[in-house]
């Protein structure tokens, strides 16, 4: 291409001096460029460090310990150290528990009573009750006057009064408020049902129904016996081995008036069908059901005897 340029310039050059010396200037710059484009190409060298790699997505880091990477790294500020607890002198502690005497102190939802300027926290309910049966006041306490008043072991720690054993012979007693004792000799038997302890306090001659309230301390100190026996369970022995005294009447007459009813003997439940006794698991049959104590028939011992056992019955057929 460069040889048919010069080839034409020269042949117009014989015609036309002027224009000859335009061309010339131009076809001189023409070569000068692509001298300076050739020398580039041959000189290129490409970085050798260059990764134009876009999976990496790393981006060069500062040299360890410049000023960069220190900038990149969140630096927590030192939490200072608590201050120490006041110390409180010891007017302080006295002007502090001698507005609060003779008060329960609520703290937080814990009640406690001072004692010698010590507060001791309350965990027993029946002692509660007994300071508000007493008319005596709680008080919301400031936390700085807490701060004031030592604390101490709990108040039925310090104030525990044990009761010997011997205290309590002769006696009824509880400590969870669900099961009753009756002691004997240090003895404690578990009375386990209501008819069983009214036969027991008839048979002993007691009038009274008092049972006393024990703490920890004091119930384990008694000794665990065997249970008083069951008066319900011995009334079924005697009606299952015909000792009771009661007559066997015909089938007829035991269910008259309770043939399809629900009816119940001593702590049992049944449902009386075809003049046969249906057993019923009580606690799961009044779960689903509203039964009130005027529709209940309570048998009586001939009728539960002479009636036959059937199938339990579950409620559904």
């Amino acid at each position: 291409m460069l040889v048919r340029i010069l080839k034409n310039a020269i042949l117009a050059s014989k015609a036309r001096p002027i224009l000859c010396s335009l061309q010339g200037a131009l076809l001189l710059c023409i070569l000068a460029s692509t001298t300076r484009l050739n020398a580039q190409d041959e000189t290129f060298v490409p970085d050798s460090g260059y990764n134009d790699s876009t999976d990496s997505g790393s981006i060069p880091s500062a040299p360890k310990g410049s000023s960069e990477d220190d900038d990149n790294v969140i630096k927590v500020p030192k939490q200072p150290d608590p201050p120490p607890p006041k110390q409180f002198t010891a007017s302080e502690t006295q002007k502090v528990c001698a507005k609060y005497r003779g008060s329960l102190l609520s703290v937080f939802g814990e009640i406690y009573k001072l004692q010698n300027c010590t507060r001791h926290q309350i965990h027993d309910q029946e002692e509660l009750f007994k300071f508000a049966k007493q008319g005596v006041k709680t008080i919301e306490v400031d936390s700085k006057d807490v701060a004031a008043l030592p604390i101490g072991d709990s108040w039925e720690i310090v104030n525990s009064k044990i009761r010997p054993c011997s205290f309590f012979n002769k006696k009824y007693i509880t400590f969870s408020y669900t099961d009753i004792y009756y002691v004997e000799n240090c003895v404690r038997k578990l009375i386990p049902d209501y008819e069983t302890l009214l036969d027991h306090r008839k048979r002993q001659g007691t009038k009274s129904s008092e049972v006393l309230a024990l703490n920890a301390r004091e119930f384990y100190q008694i000794r665990q016996g065997r249970d008083v026996a069951s008066v319900i369970d011995r009334e079924f022995s005697k009606l299952l081995e015909g000792s009771a005294g009661v007559d066997i009447v015909p089938i007829d007459e035991a269910c008259k008036g309770v043939e399809g009813k629900i009816v119940t003997f001593y702590s049992r439940m049944y449902k009386i069908e075809k003049c046969r006794k249906r057993e019923i698991d009580a606690e799961q049959f009044t779960m689903h059901r509203k039964i009130s104590d005027t529709k209940l028939i309570e048998l009586r011992p001939e009728q539960w005897v002479s009636m036959p056992d059937g199938k339990p019955f579950d409620g559904k057929k």
